[in-house]
C-alpha cells in the first residue's frame, strides 16, 4: 500500500500547515515524506502531522518522523503529531516515542459539529471539582488541595529510567494535561485537557538547594491556565528523591496513591499497561449527555433538609469561637482481623453503621446523618481512570423500628445503594450547601495517618517517606470527620479531625470509645438496634 502525503494550511489558522498521511509509513515511503517536508518554504510556525488516517508504522517510520522533528527543530518550526490511530498510537507507546515528539489528539467534529475528543474544547467542572474549588477560594492560601509529598528512593533506583516511566505515564493520560480556564463565551470556570507537558527531568541539588526546593511542598496551586501538579526527581548529596504533588481537583487519593504509581512501577520494571477505556474527557462528556434526573435533586432535599447539628453531631462541650483544628487517634480494639473477611458484611457498611450509630447514641437521637466519602469508582473501566473521581454521599437512617443487627447492616447497605443511583444530581447538595455541617467518614487503606514517616513499594524497592506536609491553613472547616484506616498488619484505627473550638479532646476521646462499642455490637447480627441505643 502507498503512502498519499496531503500539505496545507490549518483552516483556521495561517501560521499551522497540516500533513496529512493516509497509508503506510515505512522504508518504501519515509523518503518522500521526509522529502516533502523539506521542500516546503518555511513561512509558517508550526507543522502538524496528521495520522489518523495512517495504518501503518515501521520502525523506519519512527525514523522518518524523529527526522521530520529534528528537520523542524532547526528551522524553529512547532512539530507536533496529531491523531495517530489506536494502532499507531500503541507503537509510539511501547516505543516511548512521546518522550521525544509531542503527540497530541485535536479534536475532530462530528455530525452535529460538536467536539468528540479529549482535547477539543471546553468542559465543565464535575460537581465535586467545583465544590473543591469553590471550598479553596475560601482560604486561598491554604495548602488543602496539594495531594502528594517527599520520598527518599532507594540508592539502586536508576533515575534516568523513573524519569522515563513518570514520563510515560503522564503523557498516558489527559488528566495531567489539564487546564484551569475561564470560558470565553460564558465566563464559567472550565477546564480543558491540551496542557502542554514539560519533561521531568534529574536534577542535582545541593542540600541548601534542597531544603529550599522543599518549600514547594507548602506552596498553594497558582491554578488559571497553570500546571496542576508538580514532580521532581532530585539527587542530593544525601541520596536520590522524589516529590510528587497533584492539585486536589484534578486527582484524587485512589488515583495518586494506588493508579498513578501503580502504572509507573510497571512502566519502571517493564510490565504491560492496561490502560482505561477511555478517557477523563470523554467521562465528563458521557456526564454532560445524560439527561438531568429531578427525583435525584428531590431525593437529597428529603434526605437533607432537617439537618439539625444537635442531632446530628456529637454534642458540643465547648464554645471558644473561632474554628480551630485539631486530631485524635485511636486504636479500634473490638474488630477482629478476620471478621469482616468471614461476613457478607461490606467493610465499609458496617463501619459506617457504627459511626451512624455512635454518632444517635451520642445525641439521643433516633436517627443519624452522615456524608459517605466513596472514590467514586464503582465500574471496572472506572477502577481503572485517573483523575478525580470522588463523590459524598450524604446517607440518613431512622432509627424508628425494634430492628437486628443483620437487618440494619443490609438496609444501610441498601441505603448506600439507592444514594449512588442518584450520584449525577450531587450538585444539587453541593450548590445548595446540604451537607456542610454533616460529619463525614472516609474509609481508608494504608499506614500512614498524616504522619511524616512511613515507607511504601516503589519499582520494585522501599521508599521512605520524608514529609507529607500539614495544611497550615484547612479550607474546609468541618465540625467532625472520622477516618478510619485499614492498616498492612490488618488492624484498624480511628482518626477524628474536629473543631477544637467545638470540641475537647476529652470529648473525641469519649467518642473514639463510644465507637467501639458500637463495632463490638455490630458484630452480633441477631443483637437489637434499639438495645445498643439504649
Amino acid at each position: 500500500m502507498k503512502l498519499d502525503i496531503n500539505i496545507n494550511r490549518n483552516d483556521a489558522n495561517n501560521d499551522v500547515m497540516v500533513a496529512r498521511l493516509v497509508g503506510r509509513l515505512d522504508a518504501n515511503t519515509s523518503p518522500e515524506f521526509n522529502g516533502k517536508l523539506e521542500s516546503l518554504t518555511r513561512d509558517f510556525a508550526e507543522i502538524q502531522v496528521d495520522l489518523s488516517q495512517l495504518e501503518y508504522m515501521s520502525s523506519a517510520g519512527l525514523r522518518a518522523i524523529l527526522l521530520a522533528k529534528k528537520w523542524a527543530d532547526r528551522e524553529n518550526i512547532k512539530f507536533k503529531v496529531v491523531n495517530p490511530k489506536e494502532e499507531v498510537d500503541e507503537v509510539f507507546s511501547m516505543t516511548g516515542f512521546n518522550r521525544f515528539v509531542d503527540i497530541v489528539h485535536i479534536g475532530q467534529e462530528d455530525e452535529e459539529g460538536e467536539l468528540q475528543d479529549s482535547l477539543g474544547g471546553f468542559y465543565p467542572l464535575r460537581p465535586i471539582q467545583r465544590w473543591m474549588m469553590d471550598t479553596h477560594f475560601q482560604k486561598a492560601n491554604s495548602t488543602m488541595m496539594n495531594e502528594g509529598g517527599l520520598a527518599k528512593l532507594d540508592d539502586s533506583i536508576d533515575m534516568e529510567r523513573l524519569a522515563g516511566a513518570i514520563n510515560d505515564t503522564l503523557a498516558a493520560h489527559d488528566i495531567f494535561r489539564c487546564r484551569i480556564l475561564f470560558h470565553p463565551e460564558t465566563g464559567e470556570i472550565s477546564q480543558r485537557f491540551d496542557g502542554t507537558l514539560s519533561k521531568v527531568r534529574i536534577e542535582s541539588l545541593s542540600e541548601a538547594e534542597f531544603e529550599k526546593r522543599k518549600l514547594e511542598l507548602k506552596k498553594p496551586y497558582q491554578i488559571i491556565d497553570r500546571p496542576l501538579f508538580r514532580i521532581y526527581l532530585i539527587i542530593t548529596p544525601s541520596g536520590k528523591y522524589l516529590y510528587v504533588d497533584f492539585y486536589h481537583v484534578i486527582m484524587d487519593g485512589v488515583a495518586t496513591a494506588l493508579l498513578f504509581f501503580r502504572e509507573l512501577d510497571n512502566r519502571y520494571l517493564g510490565k504491560p499497561v492496561k490502560q482505561p477505556p477511555y478517557s477523563y474527557a470523554e467521562y465528563i462528556k458521557e456526564e454532560c449527555a445524560k439527561p438531568k434526573n429531578e427525583a435525584g435533586a428531590a431525593y437529597w432535599h428529603k434526605m437533607l433538609t432537617d439537618f439539625d447539628e444537635s442531632k446530628h453531631l456529637p454534642p458540643s462541650d465547648k464554645n471558644e469561637g473561632s474554628w480551630n483544628f485539631n486530631a485524635h487517634f485511636a486504636t479500634l480494639q473490638n474488630i477482629k482481623k478476620n471478621f469482616l473477611k468471614e461476613t457478607k458484611c461490606p467493610e465499609h457498611i458496617f463501619l459506617l453503621g457504627a459511626m451512624m450509630l455512635a454518632i444517635a447514641k451520642s445525641t439521643g437521637s433516633r436517627n443519624a446523618i452522615m456524608s459517605y466519602v466513596h472514590n467514586g469508582r464503582t465500574t471496572r473501566a472506572e477502577m481503572r481512570l485517573m483523575g478525580l473521581m470522588l463523590i459524598q454521599i450524604p446517607v440518613r437512617y431512622d432509627f424508628d423500628k425494634d430492628i437486628s443487627v443483620g437487618y440494619f447492616l443490609e438496609d444501610l447497605e441498601r441505603l448506600v445503594a439507592e444514594g449512588f443511583q442518584y450520584r449525577d444530581c450531587l450538585e444539587t447538595v453541593y450548590n445548595e450547601g446540604l451537607e456542610d455541617e454533616c460529619a463525614t467518614f472516609i474509609l481508608q487503606k494504608g499506614n500512614i495517618m498524616g504522619n511524616v514517616s512511613g515507607e511504601f513499594p516503589l519499582c520494585g524497592t522501599v521508599a521512605i517517606i520524608q514529609d507529607l506536609p500539614q495544611n497550615k491553613a484547612s479550607a474546609v472547616e468541618n465540625s467532625l470527620d472520622i477516618h478510619v484506616v485499614c492498616e498492612d498488619d490488618g488492624s484498624y484505627r480511628l482518626k477524628l479531625e474536629y473543631d477544637a473550638s467545638r470540641y475537647s479532646e476529652g470529648m473525641m476521646e469519649r467518642f473514639a470509645t463510644l465507637v467501639d462499642e458500637m463495632i463490638k455490637g455490630l458484630q452480633e447480627k441477631d443483637k437489637s438496634v434499639l438495645e445498643l441505643l439504649s
